[in-house]
């Protein structure tokens, strides 16, 4: 046991990340998805680049001071928890989209955190003007992925909680704030497991359409997208589980041979939830379909189903949605 101990310690000193009392020794190196990166400290001018959930990671655990400037989700129609939007309000917007190389070099940060196909381009698909880890390394420019994104570019695991803590816990080391992610991911646990608690006294769990887009061809969120993993952990089965992907286009057809017991719809800016709840009811073709005859259709915001700092209360706002006698 005692040269078993001896071994993990030094594994980590070795490594350079988690040391006694919480405190990053530099120079460090961070697992990302297959990669390892180096930091010889902490970063100090901080691009974010994505839908709101990834700058909320840097808000969550009070880093705002090292934020230069963030991109992409004003344009797309996302929006940022209300607790944070006094703190964005001294954050300079760098891009209303996504940004493009040359602007994040005439910004000069020394990280960009972001994600593939939210800012990160796939490497292998382009090169030069794009935006990929390899490319930014040639500026001096450390990159990180938000781990959700990596089965862009590797196989992993489904979606699930364990993808925001292990953002929240590599920010911690690459910040040197690793007590604070820590507590994060303890009061993370606790709420879920008040919230699994309660719903474990369900027999037959509700059958669930995650409804994200579209009116002649509905999108939903999928068996490895987070909505699909926060309504499992809530309870309920989402009756597009079996399709072996994130964010999905299906059919009408499909939705009502499935005949779910509840439709949650997951809305944003250009996708404005009252609207496709009408159509919903007004639709001829899903008359017969439990959740519509129940009227169990619900709305909620698509960033609190988003892996990130939101997900938690995301989880929350589902399990009171689905089973309100339980809360």
């Amino acid at each position: 046991m005692k040269k078993l101990l001896f071994f993990a310690l030094g594994f980590l000193l070795l490594s350079g990340s988690v040391i006694a009392g919480g405190t990053t020794n530099y120079p460090v190196t961070v697992k990302n998805g297959n990669r390892d990166i180096l930091f010889n400290a902490a970063p100090k001018r901080v691009l974010t680049n994505g839908d709101s959930n990834i700058i909320e990671l840097m808000f969550v655990l009070g880093l705002e001071k090292h934020l230069i400037g963030y991109a992409g989700f004003p344009y797309y129609g996302y929006e940022i928890s209300p607790r944070y939007q006094n703190k964005l309000k001294s954050v300079p917007l760098a891009s209303e989209g996504y940004i493009k190389l040359e602007n994040l070099l005439s910004v000069n940060p020394d990280f960009f955190l972001s994600g593939y196909w939210y800012g990160l381009d796939i490497p292998g698909d382009c090169s030069e003007n794009c935006i990929t880890p390899e490319e930014l390394n040639k500026y001096g420019i450390n990159s990180y992925a938000i781990s959700e994104s990596l089965v862009r570019v590797m196989k992993k695991a489904p979606v699930s909680m364990e993808d925001t803590y292990t953002d929240i816990r590599n920010l911690g080391i690459i910040f040197n704030v690793q007590d604070r992610a820590e507590k994060l991911i303890r009061e993370y646990k606790d709420r879920i497991k008040t919230i699994t608690r309660k719903v474990s006294r369900i027999n037959r769990p509700l059958r669930v359409f995650i409804y994200t887009t579209g009116k002649e061809t509905p999108g939903t969120a999928a068996g490895q997208a987070m909505p699909n993993a926060l309504v499992k952990l809530a309870g309920a089965e989402n009756i597009f589980d079996d399709i072996k992907d994130s964010w999905v286009i299906v059919s009408w057809e499909e939705v009502v041979g499935r005949n779910p017991d509840f439709i949650l719809i997951l809305e944003y800016g250009k996708f404005p939830g009252e609207n496709h709840k009408q159509f919903v009811l007004d639709s001829p073709a899903l008359k017969g379909v439990n959740a519509v005859m129940n009227d169990r259709i619900f709305i909620m915001r698509v960033e609190d189903a988003y892996t990130g700092p939101r997900a938690v209360k995301g989880l929350e706002i589902m399990a009171k949605a689905f089973y309100p006698d339980l809360f």
